[in-house]
């Protein structure tokens, strides 16, 4: 893949990412942290209750895993990169949340009855920033964005991945900082490891990271 064609994956995403950071980050300073999660909770639809609370588990963590050992069957450098973008997204997610920050989650941060909940949910108290679902979102879809590389692809999987983020603000899962830094960490480390493992594997033919699991013969 060329650089252009590459800038023409990354780039919806970026776009897409940037515009949800300028908005959620107006609401977020504008209000501050309580009233702004407030204002997202009180804009809500039955149907959306139902669509949001299942479409979320879209960017839970065992997704990227089952991706992983689907692409050993494509390609060994596809697996590979795939893995280590979710790996280095998930340690650096569970550090910041767990090791540095220890945030209180919606849940955790206002008094029971404050904010409305969705029946089927179960709410975390703690560990709220940054958003582990947003990382996973854009780290699992631009890296499938890069491997498919249709622009229709591209294009549905942007919006799934702002969706997936958006899913956890309207859940009450997460504040909306918590999601919007999620989602840069995952952009980050798919680019970062598309890079340096399935660029590398592109440019050298010859690798063995150029063959798959089964069959053999590419």
């Amino acid at each position: 893949m060329s650089d252009g064609q590459m800038r023409a994956i990354v780039l919806p995403f970026v776009l897409a990412l940037s515009l949800y950071s300028i908005f959620g980050g107006y609401i977020y300073f504008s209000m501050g942290k309580a009233a702004a999660h407030l204002w997202f909770n009180a804009h809500y639809h039955p149907l959306a209750d139902t669509f949001f609370r299942y479409f979320t588990e879209t960017a839970n963590g065992i997704i990227p895993i089952l991706a992983v050992h689907v692409l050993l069957f494509v390609r060994y450098s596809w697996a590979l990169g795939f893995g280590v973008a979710s790996l280095s997204m998930g340690v650096l997610v569970q550090w910041l949340k767990r090791g540095v920050f220890d945030l209180p989650r919606p849940a955790g941060f206002f008094e029971q009855g404050i904010i409305r909940t969705i029946e089927g949910v179960e709410y975390a108290q703690r560990f709220s920033f940054p958003s582990g679902h947003s990382a996973t979102a854009f780290c699992m879809f631009l890296m499938l964005a890069l491997l498919i590389r249709k622009p229709w692809a591209t294009w549905v999987l942007v919006i799934w991945a702002l969706l997936a983020a958006y899913s956890r603000v309207y859940i009450s899962m997460h504040f909306i900082e918590d999601t919007i830094v999620g989602g840069w960490i995952g952009m980050f480390t798919a680019v970062v490891s598309y890079h340096i493992i399935i660029r590398w594997a592109d440019a050298h033919p010859e690798s063995k990271l150029n063959g798959r699991f089964w069959p053999k013969a590419l």
